[in-house]
């Protein structure tokens, strides 16, 4: 891992991205009764349920109020508070201590401002069929405004590069609501190829597409057969179906969602908002950290789950940040 704080280095870095950038379909918004300058937590305790990642089990997942202003993820009567420095670098996913796969609510919780608690009966979260509408619906109307959030942002750009793949991180701009967000993919094929994609996050945006599936993109042949197995019910020791996963190869999606379609493209835009979904979380460490409501630009490529686990702790180290002269705070 590289850092770069140059703007010349920066700009080389990213000189290269997809010249065609996609947006968010006008369409895809919901009225919500958020007020993003605030915090909020869970008013009354809900449960949601849902077969375990890893361990292929029934889970149940107790959704709280905060304790003492902090977000919290328990299993097996251990809590681990949303600690960067906790994270464990597992199977494709991020683990806070023994808990696995919490790139989900993090994002959720992210998009809307909420600080919670999550007690598990297993210690992976569910891959479920909507994604984070599990947390989204119970939580209308069952969210308590908390106080009025700092902005932060990080005080000047820098980069962390990886063998393969990047996230640059700047300032807002002054006219900023947030989190503006550059991200581009690469996949062989036409299915997603080098698409990229544009968006500012609101909770009205993320209201719409945080029910994107978690994407399965194989070869051919590998996408054939897990279709077929999907079709005869899913796997045995993995709760894979077809309704869990979003499954596609280089010239097909196998069990497209009408929702993501653009009514003017056609363009499917289901793997892609899934992509935002996993490679925001990471953000959900910071506020913590700084206690505030990030603003700021982010632009990333092949920014997997340990990518983003490095740079949570990475930009959640103000000793480390101060190297290079960089500071995040309001």
């Amino acid at each position: 891992m590289k850092v770069l704080t140059k703007i010349s280095e920066i700009k080389d870095l990213i000189s290269d991205r997809n010249p065609e950038i996609f947006s968010l379909p006008l369409e895809f918004s919901e009225k919500v009764d958020i007020d993003p300058s605030y915090s909020y937590t869970i008013q009354n305790e809900f449960q949601v349920e849902g077969k375990a990642t890893f361990e292929n089990k029934e889970s149940v997942i107790k959704v709280s109020p905060s304790q003492n202003g902090r977000s919290g993820f328990s299993w097996n009567g251990i809590r681990y508070d949303l600690d960067s420095q906790k994270c464990i670098k597992g199977n494709h996913n991020i683990q806070l201590g023994e808990v696995k796969v919490i790139e989900h609510p993090l994002a959720w919780m992210l998009a809307f401002g909420v600080y919670a608690d999550f007690t598990l009966s297993e210690s992976s979260f569910p891959t479920f069929d909507f994604c984070d509408r599990v947390y989204m619906d119970p939580s209308k109307e069952n969210l308590k405004k908390l106080e009025k959030r700092k902005k932060i942002s990080v005080s000047s750009p820098f980069a962390l590069v990886w063998e393969k793949g990047y996230c640059v991180l700047e300032p807002a701009a002054q006219e900023s609501e947030g989190l503006l967000i550059d991200h581009q993919v690469e996949y062989p094929g036409a299915t997603v190829g080098k698409s990229r994609i544009v968006t500012e996050l609101t909770a009205e945006n993320f209201s719409y597409f945080g029910d994107a599936r978690t994407t399965a993109f194989r070869n051919k042949k590998d996408a054939e057969n897990f279709y077929q197995i999907g079709l005869a019910g899913g796997l045995k020791d993995y709760p894979f179906t077809l309704e869990n996963v979003l499954l596609l190869d280089e010239d097909k999606i196998y069990n497209i969602r009408d929702k993501f379609k653009d009514p003017r493209s056609d363009y499917n835009y289901e793997f892609i908002c899934h992509e935002l979904i996993d490679i925001i979380s990471w953000l959900r460490f910071v506020e913590e950290k700084y206690e505030g409501k990030f603003f700021g630009k982010m632009t990333t490529f092949l920014f997997d789950h340990h990518k983003q686990i490095d740079i949570a702790q990475f930009s959640c180290d103000p000793e480390e940040l101060e190297k290079y002269g960089i500071r995040i705070g309001n």
